[in-house]
């Protein structure tokens, strides 16, 4: 594995981060290649309970590189975000420091959000001509309200981790120092949890998230409900 990229477990937790704290950890094409690969390993293995994306050095992400933004751009991207957005094994972002663009993108396509007191968001594609990526477009709205997702985007400011709590961008938020040790004692309280019954219900409010009505999200509850019933009794009965 290149050393610009790191993935190691901590218990039932793997924990995943861009390991270049000189250059801020922006990502390349090259790491985004490790992290598909690392991801899709991870949920595939049954040891892993939940995954952690991280930064090193007390800063989540400087985004895509500006090294990247100036060179050829590929034909298919390096990561399969909608892959990483619904994965079954759920996913916790740790923000320590600043996130800018794909920084915060990539913790917006998180489940759930973990931050420092001195975390930073910025979705400032707008600053260097550019729009918004990794799903942001979709998720910033419904997770924030189409008002404050344009505020964040139009703007391209930067929310310090105050008023990102205050949005609802971020979950829990903690002292630095804690950041780590929090983020994985939520990945461990879940891990805890029925890992049938976890996965079935990341599912179930992604279904109900994108179901045409609250008829159709129900009808996906009940068939969850009854798969979840029956796969309760095979292992009881084992």
């Amino acid at each position: 594995m290149n050393d610009d990229f790191r993935a190691w477990m901590r218990g039932p937790v793997r924990w995943m981060a861009p390991n270049r704290p000189a250059k801020l950890n922006a990502w390349t094409y090259e790491m985004a290649a490790q992290l598909t690969e690392q991801f899709a390993a991870a949920d595939a293995d049954p040891a892993v309970k939940v995954i952690v994306l991280a930064g090193v050095g007390g800063v989540y992400s400087a985004g895509i590189d500006r090294s990247v933004l100036s060179g050829d751009i590929p034909v298919a991207t390096p990561f399969d975000v909608e892959a990483f957005v619904k994965s079954r094994t759920p996913t916790i972002a740790c923000v320590d420091g600043l996130a800018f663009g794909m920084g915060a993108t990539t913790a917006t396509a998180c489940d759930l959000r973990v931050a420092s007191t001195r975390a930073s968001f910025t979705f400032g594609f707008v600053n260097v001509g550019i729009t918004p990526e990794w799903g942001s477009s979709y998720l910033l709205s419904r997770q924030l309200g189409l008002g404050r997702a344009m505020d964040l985007c139009l703007t391209g400011r930067t929310v310090d981790a105050q008023e990102a709590y205050r949005l609802g961008l971020v979950d829990r938020l903690v002292a630095p120092d804690d950041v780590e040790d929090v983020t994985q004692a939520l990945a461990e309280q879940i891990a805890e949890r029925d890992t049938g019954a976890v996965q079935q219900t990341k599912a179930l409010l992604w279904a109900g998230l994108e179901a045409a009505d609250f008829a159709a999200s129900r009808q996906v509850e009940l068939e969850a409900a009854f798969e979840r019933r029956h796969a309760l009794k095979a292992a009881d009965d084992s």
